[in-house]
């Protein structure tokens, strides 16, 4: 599943590998990861703002109503 929230397009993928984690792209850029457990990863610690919170919320709202997430 993929989508646009406040600029950022973010990515889930069940067929990926282990873990349940969020791949996080702007402007078509890879920026990196937020896992389940340990939230910001792999590059996405350096971006990390309110505004990218604020779409991986929204984000993970959209994957519970699907029961993705959970």
């Amino acid at each position: 599943m993929r989508r646009k929230y406040l600029g950022y397009i973010l990515q889930f993928t069940r067929s990926d590998h282990g873990g349940r984690h969020i791949h996080v792209f702007r402007e078509n850029r890879p920026l990196g990861v937020f896992d389940h457990r340990d939230g910001p990863i792999r590059g996405l610690e350096t971006v990390w703002n309110a505004d990218l919170r604020e779409a991986i919320d929204r984000f993970i709202v959209e994957l519970n109503e699907r029961g993705d997430w959970i």
